[in-house]
């Protein structure tokens, strides 16, 4: 088990994103939690290290716990009202990232995207690092996808 109590490797069912949020407090907790797709859903970290002006906000917010202190270092970790609130920004800015599932060859793979054509496009760059002959047509042709539960 993990820090936060999921299965070590249950993140790998919420895909990360590349993502900037405009709310730096926002921002600090998708950063925090590794920016899934769903920062309610199983993430791989959950922490920040910060000091000055930031740690004392952090301090005093609901949305942080601290968890320990190294020299002028504060760690912090995101609370649940934290990941709730993130979840709800992300709703209000109408963040399009979800979850897709991606099948190939008898392997299926989480991938977070903006639609399931760039959720296989995604893919068949990874693979096709390893598998240079392999067009983008074939593996489409070859490939299904869904959106994950």
């Amino acid at each position: 088990m993990s820090k936060n109590g999921r299965p070590m490797d249950s993140w790998a069912t919420n895909p990360r994103v590349d993502r900037y949020l405009d709310d730096k407090a926002m921002d600090n907790i998708d950063h925090a939690l590794g920016r899934h797709v769903d920062p309610l859903g199983a993430t791989y970290r959950d922490h920040f290290a910060t000091d000055g002006a930031l740690a004392v906000e952090m301090a005093a917010s609901p949305h942080w716990e601290e968890r320990g202190r190294h020299g002028d270092m504060r760690l912090f970790g995101v609370t649940q009202a934290g990941r709730e609130a993130l979840a709800s920004h992300l709703k209000e800015i109408g963040d399009g990232h979800r979850s897709f599932i991606v099948a190939f060859d008898g392997h299926e793979t989480f991938m977070a995207s903006l639609s399931a054509g760039k959720a296989k496009y995604s893919l068949w760059l990874k693979v096709s690092d390893c598998w240079p002959d392999l067009t983008f047509s074939e593996f489409c042709r070859r490939a299904r996808c869904r959106r994950a539960a």
